[in-house]
């Protein structure tokens, strides 16, 4: 396992200062690996907040790393994601989409959500039959006037419709942009066994990994009770850490959704 730390200039002293880091195994000199492990996210700084968490930043820095050589290497994508901000995941999804090189995703846990776009970006997705994908219309939060509303509405319109065509673009077995729009509308979870019979994913045989913790399980209208109430983690350092930093995480996304940046 390798660390690819991102950094900045800091404004004040001038230097250069770490502001966060992605993991990535190089299993070779001709390949590398990218771990979608946590939410994603519409910027960097939240995204730095926690390690596993991803924004389109980081992955274009992760890419023009890998890259930096003039070579193209195989790209394993990893994802265990229960979802997060609809635009910085459409945006992940072109990014991968764009890179040239030869790309297999990998389902470990769950891809819900706007996650769930993401294994699509790449030239085949393999999965395990009981791993976990969710479709569902995306939302958010406005403030502002009449004029304001059916602008974001009209966003979300917009967003949802480029689900569906993703969607749509590894559909199998005569699988319809109407039965994908059905779908999303009821908030549709699938084993991957069962997503398998209306997309392109190549099912694995062994068990998955545990679903990731994730902010955004709370949001969902029909959460599996076993992700609502994760097992908690014992009192520590370590771990009362985490849990501040997540409650930065939370205020920071309330904010932005506040201010209309989220």
């Amino acid at each position: 396992m390798s660390k690819y730390i991102f950094t900045k200039k800091d404004s004040k002293t001038g230097g250069i200062k770490d502001c966060g880091y992605m993991r990535y195994d190089s299993i070779s000199d001709e390949s590398a690996s990218l771990y979608f492990y946590g939410d994603i996210c519409g910027a960097s700084w939240i995204s730095q907040w926690f390690e596993e968490d991803k924004a389109p930043q980081d992955v274009v820095d992760f890419l023009n790393e890998i890259t930096a050589d003039g070579s193209t290497k195989k790209l394993d994508v990893y994802i265990n994601s229960g979802g997060g901000n609809v635009f910085g995941g459409i945006a992940i999804y072109n990014i991968l989409s764009r890179y040239k090189g030869e790309k297999v995703a990998h389902i470990d846990g769950i891809a819900a959500s706007i996650a769930g776009i993401l294994p699509f970006a790449c030239d085949k997705v393999v999965a395990k039959s009981s791993a976990q994908i969710m479709l569902h219309k995306p939302w958010g939060v406005c403030e502002g006037n009449a004029d304001d509303m059916k602008k974001y509405i009209e966003s979300l319109n917009t967003c949802e419709q480029s689900i569906i065509n993703i969607y749509a673009e590894h559909a199998i077995n005569g699988t319809t942009a109407e039965k994908i729009k059905s779908m999303i509308d009821r908030e549709t979870w699938l084993t991957c066994g069962e997503a398998a019979q209306y997309f392109d994913i190549e099912i694995e045989q062994g068990e998955p990994i545990a679903a990731c913790i994730s902010d955004s399980y709370g949001l969902y209208k029909n959460t599996p009770e076993s992700l609502k109430s994760p097992t908690p983690k014992p009192d520590n350092q370590e771990n009362n850490e985490e849990k501040q930093n997540r409650k930065r995480k939370l205020q920071l996304m309330h904010d932005c959704m506040s201010m209309r940046l989220f």
